[in-house]
């Protein structure tokens, strides 16, 4: 049976990279994110390799639509066995200058709507012993006041990573995160989409490491 990884987050650069290298392995390949004209792109460029794909629009802010738009990529895609989670809210502000409301928000984006989506694909995490992947940062171990909101979404995704690898363990479902301690870059020698999409590979497939950091 045609396995399928569900990509929340999904964008030019690493998501598409993750798409592509587990769709050549023979996955289907589901993908949220806000706009529906770039998702409907990279579904055309999936097509052109020969990989099947879907996609559903919604703010990965709003937990319902998140809610919703997963049901409607089971129905095309059918069951999910990875979830990899890739939304972050990306804004550069000075730790000082942030709101309550701005990093309340970023929270939910960057972490909390994380472990929602695990819950919604529970069920077929657990049929499936499926696999949770979580984008890391390298701000994370490496904060900066200058990033603020993009340092406390990597250091909660990265307890995240940690927390639900012992809670979910038991379900024989596997969690881990792949820390990105560099720019990503088409170009890169070290942190281009391709290398790092083989790091989420190979996270998936041992299974026993719950962070690669690289």
């Amino acid at each position: 049976m045609t396995k399928t990884i569900l990509i929340i987050g999904m964008g030019q650069g690493l998501s598409l990279g993750i798409a592509e290298k587990f769709g050549k392995e023979g996955y289907k390949v589901g993908m949220i994110s806000r706009n529906p004209e770039k998702l409907a792109g990279f579904k055309n460029h999936l097509q052109s390799l020969g990989i099947t794909s879907a996609f559903s629009a919604a703010d990965v802010a709003d937990t319902d639509q998140l809610e919703q738009a997963i049901i409607d990529l089971k129905s095309q895609l059918g069951s999910i066995s990875i979830l990899q989670y890739n939304a972050v809210d990306y804004r550069i502000k000075p730790l000082m200058e942030e709101t309550v409301e701005d990093l309340t928000n970023g929270f939910k984006i960057s972490v909390a709507n994380a472990l929602a989506a695990t819950r919604f694909l529970l069920a077929d995490l657990k049929e499936n012993k499926g696999s949770v992947l979580l984008t890391g940062g390298g701000a994370a171990i490496h904060p900066s006041p200058a990033m603020a909101t993009i340092s406390l979404g990597k250091a909660g995704i990265r307890n995240l990573a940690l927390q639900l690898h012992q809670a979910l363990k038991s379900d024989n479902i596997f969690v881990g995160t792949v820390t990105v301690s560099g720019a990503i870059s088409p170009n890169s020698p070290t942190h281009s989409p391709e290398i790092l999409a083989q790091k989420f590979w190979d996270l998936n497939t041992d299974r026993s490491n719950v962070e690669i950091i690289h």
